[in-house]
C-alpha cells in the first residue's frame, strides 16, 4: 500500500469528469494536457487503487506459471486465481498432466 501511496504522489492528478464517445461519461485522472504516457500511468494508479480499496491487497498476485513474472489482479467471486492468463493456466496444467503421465 505505501508503494502505490508513493507513486500516485509522483503522479500530479486532477481528477475530472469527461463525456465523448464512444465511453460517454467517465474520469479522467491527469489533466488533459498531459502527455499520453502521463495519462496512461495516473489511470492505471487510480484503477489499481480503486482495485485495493474495493477488493484488498490480498486479491493480486504473481502469475504462478513457473516461467512468467506477470502479476494479476483476482476480481473473481471464489478469490483463488492463481495465473495471469488461461494460456498460463492452460500451459501449467497440460505440463502436470504429461508430468503425471511419465511417471
Amino acid at each position: 500500500m505505501g508503494m502505490l501511496n508513493e507513486l500516485m504522489l509522483e503522479v500530479p492528478m486532477h481528477p475530472h469528469l469527461a463525456d465523448h464517445e464512444p465511453h460517454g461519461l467517465h474520469m479522467h485522472y491527469a489533466p488533459p494536457s498531459s502527455r499520453l504516457p502521463h495519462r496512461f500511468r495516473a489511470t492505471t494508479l487510480m484503477n489499481l487503487a480503486e482495485l485495493v480499496v474495493e477488493h484488498g491487497l490480498g486479491r493480486t498476485g504473481v502469475c504462478a506459471a513457473g516461467d512468467c513474472d506477470r502479476v494479476y489482479a483476482d476480481t473473481s467471486r471464489s478469490g483463488r486465481r492463481r495465473f495471469c492468463s488461461e494460456t498460463c493456466a492452460n500451459r501449467t496444467n497440460v505440463a502436470a498432466f504429461r508430468a503425471r503421465r511419465r511417471t
